[in-house]
């Protein structure tokens, strides 16, 4: 009888018999099955993180309700919004879009942050109309808003959404290959409003009739993975809050949103940069129960020390790299292997995919763990560049750490399931993966996979340029 070597990665990954399984699905059978490239997710996965996060939250949060609003732009994919809904979780939204699809996934509208930049009238009402609630990002929006609430009769439900100083977070920024600080960094981003102009609309806003401000919101986003950045990120927060609240004769919010931001355990954000290669390969991102624990204490003792008071005020979190990331794999099939024997030697592994599906790679110097799905137990014999398929430079792990890779063999890169999808490109006219959503030893596609005729879908071609020739006729 063969014995069955078995070693578990994470809560949805593990080595059979040589063989990666992404949870009881064996990935080589899965790319065989539906094609690559693809994106795999694991609903099992995304209800643990989920659940992981409320009673995090709950249990350091005993002062009043808790609600996890996940940052859907991470993936926007409507089935595992659906998952989401179920499992009673509101959600943030940028954009029409963001707003449609989480409420034709059954997301509670009043649990809806509708967040963003400029919105239109036509957003602002369809928010209203539902019953979502909008996270003001401007003077000129309260403006705006009361006007719509005005004609449709109803009492919008709004917060503002905060810009803090930041001051003393003056550690480098995980996102830039340079100098530059969390402080400046923060600053350089347009969204909130400027304090000098909230502290002069906000008195107008808490009278006026049409609207109900309900809260603040926050949000500095995954620059760091070290909790004394959040800490700071807090106290600078509540610094802001406590300044208002004078200014405004004592009022306090009964809604606190500290927005998101937290890292993925293994956390590949950042390793590609020159600091970012010094980190271990094994570092792990410190648990949610940590990050929930130092973001309460934190709150808690800031608004006592600010005047203020932690009862009654509903925290709200919204996470989403943390929530997706690890729910995630890509596949893709190796197509060839080129190596180059003079200086400076170097072999190619040439895939099916292309870093065009895989953003974070360039945008947020993303470093993927990488492992061959038929070969996940056998230990590294070379080094070498896995490649993609556009004609960019596509280099997306440069000089991994693999088996010696063939082609056909399989490659699953981790921690996937947060942003690629989202921000997969048509470059080189290349049509964007299918989602494959995994559920125990099932598999179904939750969204198809581009053709070439989606990508010239858009495309019209005026009448006096010639009519197009028939497919596969030149003219």
């Amino acid at each position: 009888m063969t014995k069955t070597r078995s070693e578990r990665i994470d809560d949805c990954l593990s080595v059979r018999n040589g063989k990666l399984l992404f949870e009881r699905c064996d990935a080589t059978e899965l790319a065989c099955r539906f094609g690559t490239p693809i994106y795999v997710l694991s609903e099992d996965q995304l209800r643990r993180n989920v659940r992981r996060f409320a009673h995090a939250f709950h249990q350091k949060w005993p002062e009043a309700p808790v609600q996890i609003l996940p940052s859907i732009k991470a993936n926007f994919t409507l089935a595992l919004l659906r998952i989401l809904a179920d499992e009673g979780t509101g959600c943030d939204t940028f954009g029409p879009g963001e707003l449609s699809a989480a409420l034709r996934a059954g997301i509670s509208p009043r649990l809806i942050s509708v967040n963003g930049s400029v919105k239109t009238p036509a957003l602002i009402e369809r928010a209203l109309t539902v019953g979502a609630r909008i996270t003001l990002d401007s003077a000129a929006e309260v403006a705006v808003v009361r006007e719509v609430a005005k004609s449709l009769g109803v009492r919008a439900k709004v917060r503002f959404r905060l810009r803090p100083r930041y001051d003393g977070l003056d550690r480098l920024s995980d996102f830039y290959d340079d100098n530059t600080s969390i402080r400046v960094a923060a600053q350089q981003y347009k969204a909130g409003i400027p304090t000098e102009e909230l502290r002069r609309i906000g008195p107008e806003a808490l009278a006026a009739p049409e609207l109900d401000v309900s809260g603040v919101m926050v949000h500095l986003g995954r620059h760091s993975g070290e909790l004394d950045v959040w800490r700071g990120m807090v106290r600078s927060f509540v610094a802001v809050l406590g300044d208002l609240s004078k200014s405004w004769g004592g009022w306090e919010p009964r809604e606190i949103d500290l927005g998101g931001g937290f890292p993925s355990r293994r956390d590949p954000t950042g390793r590609n940069t020159q600091r970012g290669r010094l980190r271990p390969p094994d570092e792990k991102a410190p648990a949610i129960e940590d990050y929930a624990a130092v973001l309460t204490e934190t709150l808690r003792a800031e608004l006592l020390r600010h005047g203020m008071s932690a009862a009654g005020k509903t925290l709200e979190v919204e996470p989403g790299r943390s929530l997706f990331a690890d729910a995630g794999i890509h596949l893709t099939t190796v197509r060839g292997v080129k190596t180059e024997s003079a200086f400076p030697a170097r072999t190619w592994i040439e895939t099916d995919t292309t870093e065009m599906f895989l953003l974070d790679t360039l945008v947020e110097h993303n470093r993927w763990t990488t492992v061959v799905t038929n070969k996940a137990d056998t230990p590294a014999s070379r080094t070498a560049d896995i490649v993609g398929i556009s004609c960019g430079f596509d280099v997306i792990v440069d000089q991994a750490a693999l088996p010696d890779v063939e082609v056909g063999d399989v490659l699953a890169f981790l921690d996937t399931g947060a942003y690629q999808d989202a921000c997969a490109n048509n470059f080189n006219a290349l049509p964007r993966p299918g989602v494959l959503l995994v559920h125990g030893a099932d598999a179904e596609i939750v969204k198809r996979p581009e053709t070439i005729e989606d990508v010239f879908r858009r495309d019209t071609m005026p009448v006096r340029l010639g009519r197009i020739a028939p497919r596969g006729v030149s003219q």
